[in-house]
């Protein structure tokens, strides 16, 4: 029989297990580092955006596909030969543009992969990996209208759609306070803005040159004959990272040194390589300037 001293200690250990087990996850984990619980859990929880070709989005058939997801499948193996452990789970969440930065903050994840531009003093407990990805703010714009905004060094009456809360429209807000400037939200904000652009509700969309690109080849626009990428070099420069927790050192190098591996490398040419030549030219631009474009710019016609 058990004693009454037993009994006690016994209700207070399932009492413990129970109120410990009713706590949130990124509570119990927090003291954790990222390969340490995929140790023990076995499970790999990362986050990735559908509204941002080619990085990650829906196709027709609404599968989640793009580069981001095909290296997730590569930083998996990774973690399978750096733990020596065969089975590795992974469970995916959607990211947005505004939930991206709150999902790692709060561990809900330990990975977001996507189109984040790295930048400091952000009000959040995360880190950026090692720049995977470099492209600039640029317009898409219809291509009779080339003239009338290449003319316009002001964009005086110039309306601009984009994504709210985007750098890419902080950016034409205040290096363009003339300009009339309309925000679009949600997943499907790009989506809205482009087919805007289309029905002529407003002049031009601006986000990153390499997110443009995918948007109009998924509404199959007829890039560089009835719609431009413009200026053809970018107004401002940016660097994606994929967004990681802050103080994980190890899950850090693990993630730059995936980013480095020729197979991670490979995927812009599966994904991008047509257009690869003009990403490499905006890169070697980026590299060699101050971001400000030297022609065929707003500024200098």
């Amino acid at each position: 029989m058990f004693s009454t001293k037993g009994f006690i200690r016994i209700k207070r250990l399932i009492i413990s297990l129970v109120l410990f087990s009713c706590l949130p996850y990124s509570v119990r984990a927090q003291d954790r580092s990222v390969l340490e619980e995929v140790k023990k859990t076995g499970l790999l929880r990362i986050a990735v955006r559908e509204d941002a070709v080619p990085f990650g989005y829906r196709d027709s058939n609404d599968n989640w596909t793009g580069i981001c997801i095909d290296f997730l499948e590569i930083l998996r193996n990774q973690v399978r030969r750096e733990l020596d452990q065969p089975i590795i789970l992974m469970k995916l969440f959607k990211s947005t543009l505004f939930n991206r930065f709150d999902l790692v903050n709060d561990k809900v994840v330990t990975l977001e992969c996507g189109p984040n531009t790295i930048r400091d003093n952000l009000s959040y407990n995360i880190d950026f990996s090692d720049p995977f990805f470099l492209t600039g703010t640029q317009l898409l714009i219809r291509a009779e209208d080339k003239n009338r905004i290449r003319l316009n060094p002001n964009l005086n009456d110039i309306t601009i759609g984009g994504l709210r809360d985007s750098t890419n429209l902080e950016f034409i807000a205040q290096k363009y306070p003339l300009a009339t400037i309309r925000a679009f939200q949600g997943v499907t904000g790009r989506l809205r803005g482009v087919q805007a652009l289309q029905q002529g509700k407003i002049d031009a969309f601006v986000s990153d040159g390499i997110l443009l690109i995918g948007e109009a080849l998924l509404q199959n626009l007829s890039l560089g004959q009835d719609y431009l990428i413009f200026p053809e070099y970018p107004l401002e420069c940016e660097q994606y990272g994929m967004i990681i927790p802050s103080n994980d050192s190890q899950w850090q190098a693990l993630v730059n040194k995936t980013i480095a591996t020729k197979e991670a490398q490979a995927l812009y040419q599966k994904w991008i390589g047509p257009v690869l030549p003009a990403i490499e030219q905006t890169r070697n631009y980026c590299r060699q300037s101050d971001t400000i474009p030297p022609t065929d710019s707003i500024d200098s016609k």
